[in-house]
């Protein structure tokens, strides 16, 4: 799979974002914290794919999708 880096995202926070799906995918959890605001960050998981997101809206978001 091969991830883009978007525009919106700093290096950083697209870093951040890997580090956060990768926590709930092994502890179901995560205590990181958004870089932008502070806020917790939530993740969605569907089938092959899944969203880690932070609760503010329009903040930080990655979407991941499988094959």
């Amino acid at each position: 799979m091969v991830t883009k880096l978007p525009d919106k995202h700093t290096a950083e926070e697209f870093e951040l974002l890997g580090n956060v799906g990768e926590d709930f995918g092994r502890f179901g959890k995560t205590d990181r914290k958004c870089s932008r605001c502070g806020n917790d960050f939530e993740y969605f998981e569907n089938s092959s794919s899944y969203r880690t997101s932070c609760k503010t809206p329009n903040c930080l978001e990655e979407v991941v999708r499988g094959l």
